[in-house]
């Protein structure tokens, strides 16, 4: 079980987040020179966010405190998956040259959502006050896609 006061490291999502950026830092350098001022440096903050905002939580003193900062590790993982969207858009990589990359992002994103439902309960959020997660209104269409409306 997972204590407020645990050391972020040990969390599994904080390991994968790791990976993550060391994945997508990869992959920028496979993209053109000329993105470094954007779709590079938006993926680069956006992949950065996931275990800083896991570090940043862990020491909240809180359970809700932390919950907040897991919904901005959420919204970072989200966003990593809109430019991945993008560079295949911009035929920088096709989808087939992605894959292990997608798989990496929703395997946190999976990871990410049941360690939000966690956290949630420990905080003891009451229902009418829990987020999309807990109450069941966003659920996972198949391993391959995004969370969506129920």
């Amino acid at each position: 079980m997972f204590s407020i006061n645990e050391r972020f490291k040990d969390l599994e999502i904080y390991a994968l987040a790791k990976e993550l950026v060391v994945m997508m830092y990869r992959l920028c350098e496979q993209i053109p020179v000329h993105e470094s001022n954007n779709i590079i440096s938006q993926l680069r903050r956006a992949v950065t966010g996931l275990p800083l905002n896991i570090a940043e939580g862990s020491g909240a003193g809180t359970y809700r405190s932390f919950l907040n900062f897991l919904l901005f590790a959420y919204r970072s993982i989200r966003e990593v998956e809109a430019i991945l969207d993008l560079i295949v858009l911009l035929q920088y990589k096709k989808e087939s040259e992605l894959v292990q990359e997608r798989e990496a992002v929703n395997k946190f994103m999976r990871k990410l959502w049941c360690f939000m439902k966690f956290v949630e309960q420990r905080a003891g959020v009451r229902e009418y006050q829990r987020t999309a997660f807990a109450q069941g209104r966003l659920l996972w269409k198949d391993p391959n896609t995004v969370l969506t409306k129920a």
